[in-house]
């Protein structure tokens, strides 16, 4: 049956509209791996640009009118049918109303700003400065607050950002559950051990650069669908169906911060691999349903796999080759345990899966009271390095280390922080489920590299779900729970007694 005229044409002004979305995700990829650098005011316009033909066009009355008449003519559907249709015009119109709250000069001047500061802040990095990136990011805040009030909130001005990447999430509750998290964190974190680097010299990055090419593939995601390249903070992107870019940064000293950052951004790819093979892509219901869920895709490949034992027997032998050494030079045993060591680190990217939460709660608490007006930009540096002595009992020596250590303010993304914690608690709950229904797959993973029926449960419990669902429906019907934390709290306390056997 042909979908009605109406369907057709709100449908046709949508996937427009996406497209040039995706453009500026092309933009956007470029300017952080391949652009020179003397590129970058031209590129900021060229992005502005884009942003805001794009929310011209969501805001435009015509789409308004192209969206009612689509909604009037469900009803000439076959019954089936319906339910779907009215769920993707109401995403729709939930993302057309937020948008329709910021004038398009606003969008703009975000999409231009928010460029610029990403040059700014790795050179402020760079030099260890916070005082030469303080100006920028005084400003990043404002227009923040500023998007905060345009979009409204009855709570406080935080909330609104918040919900941009965790759809109706209140910070009050996750202030709740991250308070309880770090209660059971603490002990922990006392118990777990650390052990020492086992790398008997530097590995250069050629040989990380041919065994981390082999990753992506190994999980499920083909050099047909996405390219590895380096920047100077890890990331993944989805330029459109079947164009997936992954990045890392190596470190010679260091190689599992290569790897660790594949296996993190390879799950973000596999996520929108899945989103792209959705039927009718692209519509609103086949996006990511929300930043906490993209999160424990990536962390689910990352620690729950990465990390785990059968993963290791696997690609051990095959690390051995690539770095040209010898299982004497690099005995399996120190080389596990290091990759499951645990240590207080200033770095949040450096971090254990242990110790890694309590970075993102330290982050929540400083960015809810920055946005809320009860800090100042130029006390950050105090206050980070205040709370990293109070939480991990580590002086910060300078501003690299610290305050200015990630890249997510220099891009605008305040309320972005806490889903990486709520990642990696649906994470837990979803590799739980998937080793109850698949209890066998510790033995596919180590003997054959074979990640397949992992990929396959994720693809249809969460990947093919898009947005059709909201975050606590999805989490009940693929693990038959709201989400809590006790399975990624069951986990820590198991890879602890594992580690230490």
């Amino acid at each position: 049956m042909a979908l009605p005229q109406a369907l057709e044409n709100y449908r046709k002004q949508y996937r427009k509209i996406k497209l040039f979305q995706d453009v500026a995700s092309v933009l956007h990829w470029d300017s952080e791996v391949m652009m020179p650098e003397e590129g970058r005011e031209y590129r900021s316009a060229q992005i502005a640009a884009v942003a805001e033909l794009t929310h011209d066009w969501m805001t435009d009355k015509s789409f308004l009118n192209q969206i009612q008449s689509a909604k009037k003519s469900i009803s000439e559907l076959p019954e089936s049918e319906r339910s779907l249709w009215n769920r993707e015009l109401e995403v729709l119109m939930e993302e057309k109303e937020k948008a329709d709250k910021l004038p398009s000069e606003f969008v703009s001047e975000f999409a231009k700003v928010t460029n610029l500061a990403h040059a700014e802040w790795a050179e402020a990095k760079k030099g260890k400065n916070f005082q030469s990136f303080s100006k920028r990011l005084e400003e990043l805040v404002q227009l923040s607050k500023k998007q905060a009030d345009y979009f409204g909130y009855t709570t406080e001005p935080y909330d609104a950002l918040l919900d941009s990447y965790e759809k109706a999430a209140k910070a009050d509750q996750i202030q709740i559950l991250f308070s309880d998290l770090k209660e059971s964190l603490v002990p922990i974190v006392a118990t777990a051990p650390k052990f020492n680097n086992p790398f008997p010299g530097p590995i250069s990055i050629e040989k990380q650069t041919k065994f981390c090419n082999r990753l992506p593939a190994l999980l499920g995601l083909t050099t047909k669908e996405s390219r590895l390249d380096i920047s100077n903070h890890p990331f993944s992107t989805s330029l459109g169906k079947g164009d997936k870019r992954i990045t890392t940064r190596y470190s010679e000293t260091d190689p599992l911060s290569s790897i660790f950052g594949v296996l993190h951004e390879t799950g973000h790819s596999l996520y929108e691999s899945g989103l792209s093979a959705m039927p009718e892509w692209p519509t609103p219901i086949t996006e990511f349903l929300s930043l906490g869920i993209h999160e424990s895709q990536s962390r689910l490949w990352e620690n729950q796999v990465g990390r785990s034992l059968p993963f290791w027997e696997f690609v051990y032998p095959i690390l051995l080759s690539d770095f040209e050494l010898t299982d004497k030079e690099l005995p399996f045993k120190e080389l596990y345990q290091y990759i499951n060591s645990t240590e207080k680190t200033k770095v949040r990217v450096e971090a254990d899966q242990i110790t890694y939460n309590l970075h993102i709660i330290l982050r929540f608490e400083i960015e809810r009271d920055l946005i809320n007006g009860k800090i100042q930009v130029k006390d950050l540096p105090e206050i980070w390095n205040a709370k990293m002595k109070e939480s991990f009992g580590l002086k910060i020596e300078n501003d690299a280390e610290g305050v200015l250590q990630d890249i997510h303010w220099s891009m605008g993304a305040f309320g972005y922080f806490p889903t990486y914690t709520l990642g990696n608690i649906f994470s837990s709950q979803f590799f739980k489920k998937f080793t109850e229904e698949f209890p066998d797959s510790h033995n596919k993973f180590s003997l054959n590299g074979d990640f397949s029926d992992l990929l396959n449960w994720l693809r249809k419990n969460i990947h093919s779900k898009g947005k059709i669902y909201d975050v606590d429906t999805l989490m009940k019907q693929a693990t038959g729970e709201s989400p809590n934390a006790k399975h990624l709290i069951s986990y820590l306390n198991g890879k602890i007694k594992e580690v230490t056997k």
